[in-house]
């Protein structure tokens, strides 16, 4: 009895800190926006064009750091409140098919 007792808190204990370093991480990206600078730079590098569609910024995003959709939206969100991308064309007919630029003090 006491074994499994023991068992079962140290499993509790490591799914409560696994939580918490997942909360942690997702609220670091979201602060660091040098990172999230450099990654969207990479992203733009790689297709190798001056414009995106929202839906290749998602993914990304989220390969390259791991996050979700939801989380990927709103780091769009934030690159868009900081000044490091911006909406090129909004085509509201079409859900992704939005597309971004980098903005010119990004582009140096």
């Amino acid at each position: 009895m006491n074994t499994s007792i023991f068992i079962i808190g140290a499993v509790f204990l490591i799914g409560i800190a696994l939580v918490i370093y997942k909360h942690k991480h997702r609220m670091s990206l979201h602060e660091n926006v040098d990172q999230l600078r450099s990654i969207i730079k990479v992203i733009f590098k790689e297709k190798g064009e001056d414009a995106i569609s929202q839906n290749r910024l998602i993914k990304g995003l989220k390969y390259h750091l791991g996050v979700n959709e939801k989380m990927a939206l709103k780091l769009i969100g934030k690159a868009r409140r900081e000044g490091i991308i911006e909406l090129e064309k909004l085509n509201s007919e079409k859900i992704g098919k939005s597309t971004y630029k980098l903005t010119a003090t990004e582009k140096e």
